[in-house]
């Protein structure tokens, strides 16, 4: 590459850093957020699309990446998910602290362990006078519903007030026998489709209940990838929801899908934390103005960075895309500010659209040589 080449491909990537994130192109009501219990990245890659095709279907449609980070302690459920909801750590003065994974006693909230109120995107959405779901496939979920219930929610400080219990609705069910149907989803479905939530955590355990029966087994016709293939139907009937030119879903509908954690090809377990196998997740962001089929750190190059098998502490100013991203994110496309106290995507900087390309600039030999060529 020639001088004048190669300072012109840096202008032009100095340029693109430069220019605003685009907006959006459709307006988005509803997220619905989808964590996946147990789902490895490769357990998808291992199928292709005629056997998981809705999983392929956000991939081809939406904004993805397979090289996504659990919290960097802990690749448990409860403390993951916790992050996902408050865009926080697990550890430390800032992180939400809670490392339990187990069914909590009747009024343990976050609050309760932490010390201080730990604000979550269901505080956010509900506040502003929007509608919250849960619905989760783990009795152990109640803390979420106990964290931010009538009694244990904090006021509402923004407008109108919208009172302290800040999930519309939980629900817990833990059927995942796809050859009767899955109530959970079945029971999502139905709220969706009289009076939508405008931001929903759906929970879906199936690939962490056969990673735990018989191993991650990435082989064919393994109980892992037949869980997957199982929570790829459940997709199926999502979609065909959204689709329903008649939903008011339909053009307004966005989806997050990640993991709390992977899972080890050769145990059933998902431990210990510093094992590439149970820290690396899935990322997918489907929905109108999300670049199609786009890799998340092609789009990131300014805030993201590709870790490849490691895990970046906190401090590392490399950060990879994290579990933890998607509260801001979802917050972002419903068009709200952060998670008051998050410090993951605080700064809702995870850009999910299109990069513009940069103009064509001519090149002056005067400007080459005032910068030293």
């Amino acid at each position: 590459m020639s001088k004048v080449q190669y300072v012109s491909a840096s202008f032009a990537i100095f340029i693109v850093s430069m220019l605003p994130l685009p907006v959006l192109s459709g307006s988005i009501n509803y997220v619905i957020h989808i964590s996946i219990d147990g789902l490895r990245s490769d357990g998808v890659t291992a199928l292709d699309s005629a056997t998981a095709p809705n999983f392929y279907r956000l991939r081809t449609e939406g904004a993805f990446t397979d090289n996504a980070r659990t919290d960097v302690e802990h690749t448990d459920t409860l403390p993951n998910h916790t992050s996902q909801l408050t865009g926080r750590g697990v550890d430390g003065p800032s992180g939400h602290n809670y490392t339990e994974n187990s069914i909590p006693a009747t009024g343990t909230t976050l609050k309760t362990n932490k010390g201080s109120y730990i604000s979550s995107v269901f505080d956010v959405v509900h506040d502003n006078g929007s509608s919250t779901g849960l619905y989760a496939s783990k009795e152990k979920f109640i803390l979420f519903d106990q964290s931010y219930d009538a009694t244990a929610g904090e006021p509402d400080g923004i407008g109108p007030d919208n009172g302290t219990d800040k999930i519309d609705r939980y629900d817990y069910n833990d059927n995942v026998d796809p050859t009767t149907s899955n109530t959970l989803v079945d029971s999502y479905l139905m709220a969706m489709s009289s009076a939508p939530f405008n931001y929903t955590l759906l929970h879906l355990r199936n690939p962490d209940s056969a990673g735990h029966d018989s191993t991650w087994d990435l082989t064919a016709d393994s109980d892992y990838l037949g869980s997957i293939v199982d929570v790829d139907s459940f997709l199926g009937d999502i979609f065909m929801e959204i689709d329903d030119a008649s939903s008011p879903l339909n053009g307004h509908t966005a989806i997050i899908l990640t993991a709390d954690h992977g899972g080890r090809l050769s145990t059933k377990t998902h431990g210990p934390e510093d094992d590439a196998e149970n820290y690396t997740i899935p990322f997918y962001v489907w929905g109108p103005g999300v670049a199609a089929g786009a890799d998340l750190y092609t789009l990131n190059p300014s805030s993201r960075a590709d870790p490849g098998t490691a895990q970046p502490a906190y401090g590392d100013p490399n950060q990879p895309i994290r579990n933890g991203d998607g509260a801001n994110l979802a917050l972002g496309l419903l068009g709200l500010g952060p998670v008051p106290g998050s410090t993951i995507n605080a700064a809702q900087d995870l850009n999910v659209t299109p990069i513009p390309l940069p103009t064509a600039l001519p090149m002056v030999p005067g400007v080459l040589l005032g910068m030293g060529f």
